[in-house]
Formats: C-alpha cells, structure tokens, sequence
C-alpha cells in the first residue's frame, strides 16, 4: 500500500495530446490540416490528441518541426502519463481493499464517529485505514474481532451499544497516549496519593486541573474523553508498559459525579492492576457490570477514600425527607471541612435518594 510520502501523483494523469490540443486551438490551426502536416492520418492523430495513442519519437519529432515544441519534452511527458496512469490504477485497487477493511472495522466500532471527534478529516479510505492501523495501532479487523469477542454485552435495560462502547474505548485509549508523564509511578506512595485527590475533590477549586498535576507528578497519566452517544462510561482505567492511565468522562458535570468514578478508577489501580500477571483493563459503566466483585469493591474503596467510614458513621441519621436530610448533612459536612455534595452523593449511592435541591457549587469546580 503506498503511503503519503511514497507519491505524489494526482489522482488524474496528462497526456501529451492534450497539450497539443491546446496548442492547435490558440495556433487556429485545424486537426485535418495539422494531420496533413505531419504526414498522419487525421483519425490517428485525434485518437492521439484523446489520449488513446502514444505518442511515440517520429511523431515527437514532427511535432517539434512544425509546431517548435520540444520532443524530449513530449516524449518524457507521455512517460510521466503513462507512469501516472499505472500508479492510479493501483491507487484504485487500494482503495478498494481499504474500503473493504474500513467495512470490517465499522462493524467493531464507528469510524465516522472515531475520525470526526479525532478531527481527521482524511479524504480517501487509503488514508483512513493508515490512520486506523498506524498511528491507533490497531490489528487488523479479524485480530480485533478475535481479542474484543465478548468484551462487552448489549443492554436493553441500560441503552449501552458494545460497537459504541468500544469506539470510545478507543478515543480514550488515543487520548491516553497522548499524556506524556515522565515521572515514574510509585506504587508504594499510594496513601499520599489518594489524601492529596481527596482533599483536591473537597475543595473543588480548578478540579481537574489540580487532579492532573497531582496525578502527572505521581506518574499516572489522566485525561478527559467525553462520552459518545449509547455509550455511558464514566471512566476507564487500565496500566500500560507500568504506567497507570485514567480516563473520565464528565458524563455529568457534579463534583459529587466526578470524584465517586476518578476514585472508583484509583481503586481499581492499587486493587486490581499492580498484579504484574494482570494485563486486563475494565470500563466503568453505569448499570453494566454493577454484579462484579471488583466493580463493587472499587466502589466501596472510592466511598470509603472521599469518606472515611469510621468518620462516617458520625454522619447525622435522619431519614425524613430530602429537604431535613439535605439541611442536616450540609451542615455536618461543614462542621467536617467536607464537601456538601460528596457528601449527599454518598447518601444518593447508599439510599437511592436523589431528590436533593441543585446549586452552582454541585458542578466541577
């Protein structure tokens, strides 16, 4: 398959006849007369002059006696035509094998979707694949098939499409690889870590950026992909060449949203991948897999990371109604220097109860 530095041929080839065309039309000089000029028959030389005869060196060189046009010239533009012609034959064949590919691919995950949001416009099928199979670096569509069967389910209840779910497996997998964090991870500062995210969350001032510098300097790579349609992920989180790489969504602009799924995907970190064995790497998707042990128990260390238990259970104990529990758990998490929202996000995870009043500092700060 040619790549974009291999050729630069247009996608339409000259011949020379069409500029002897030309040249007879400004010279007013007619086909029958030129065709007598140069001793050839008047139907040659317009099958010439159509490009569907060569034109060879004694026509050259009769061409270059009566009309002063270089023969070399002529004679090495018809070997670019005919260069020209092969090379886009070729190109032909090759989109249609990329073409073809591109339909393997499509069934596995958008590729209309996955080009627009990496906003590469890219003009032919030729192009596109190079893109999908050299800078994604993906295998081919049967290898994919064969690697992702099963991975994800299709949810009736939930809306979830396993060929839009993927699609943003990719993105975000694309967006991950573009984090460039130097700093090496250190497995054993994993306390630090989560009390630095923690007190981050609380305050809610510049969020994610204060989460991006403090996960960066700890060597895990972070960054947001937003969610496409049919496909509710709040995050993904998995670990690469001994790097950790955490994705979020922002699938609801809340701090209380936004600090459950980024801890839920720590959990996932320190619970699930330091397993040098381990190679897996899970997405965090709403109703979807809430049956898996390691989903419930990335759950609970991310309640018990924004919350502490044991401080917990100091927590008032009302359960009246949303506006007396809104009132008194805003007021115990004042009393606790804790974000109100993070707090009433506990109580909405543990009860079901989300019918709290809503105000500007509930969004990311």
């Amino acid at each position: 398959m040619a790549t974009r530095g291999e050729s630069k041929t247009a996608w339409t080839a000259t011949h020379p006849g069409t500029i002897l065309r030309y040249e007879l039309e400004d010279r007013q000089i007619s086909q029958k007369d030129f065709a007598a000029m140069i001793g050839m028959q008047k139907s040659h030389l317009n099958e010439l002059i159509k490009g569907k005869r060569p034109v060879t060196k004694p026509i050259a060189d009769k061409i270059e006696a009566v009309l002063g046009i270089s023969a070399l010239s002529l004679l090495n533009m018809q070997i670019q035509y005919e260069h020209d012609i092969k090379v886009i034959e070729q190109r032909g064949v090759e989109e249609l094998e990329a073409q073809n590919s591109l339909f393997l691919y499509n069934e596995i995950f958008d590729v209309k979707v996955l080009m627009k949001r990496k906003g590469k416009e890219l003009d032919t099928a030729v192009r596109q694949l190079e893109y999908i199979t050299e800078e994604l670096c993906l295998p081919t569509p049967a290898e994919m098939k064969l690697e992702t069967s099963g991975m994800f389910k299709k949810s009736a209840k939930t809306g979830q499409d396993p060929r839009m779910l993927m699609t943003w497996k990719l993105l975000a997998e694309s967006s991950a690889k573009e984090q460039n964090i130097e700093q090496p991870f250190n497995r054993q500062r994993k306390n630090e870590v989560i009390s630095a995210l923690v007190r981050a969350l609380h305050d809610n001032h510049s969020t994610e950026a204060t989460i991006k510098k403090i996960l960066s300097s700890e060597g895990i790579a972070f960054c947001i992909e937003e969610k496409v349609d049919k496909a509710s992920v709040d995050g993904y989180s998995f670990i690469k060449n001994g790097k950790p790489h955490i994705i979020l969504t922002r699938r609801y602009d809340r701090i209380d949203n936004f600090a459950f799924a980024l801890m839920h995907e720590i959990g996932h970190i320190y619970l699930h991948y330091l397993d040098d064995n381990r190679s897996d790497s899970k997405l965090s998707i709403a109703e979807y897999d809430a049956e898996s042990a390691e989903e419930r128990e990335a759950n609970a260390f991310a309640a018990n990371a924004l919350i502490p238990n044991e401080e917990w259970k100091s927590a008032p104990k009302v359960r009246v109604n949303p506006t007396t529990i809104q009132r008194k758990y805003t007021q115990w998490a004042v009393e606790k220097g804790l974000n109100k929202w993070i707090v009433l996000g506990r109580i909405s995870y543990e009860t079901g109860m989300y019918k709290f009043h809503s105000d500007e500092s509930r969004r990311i700060g």
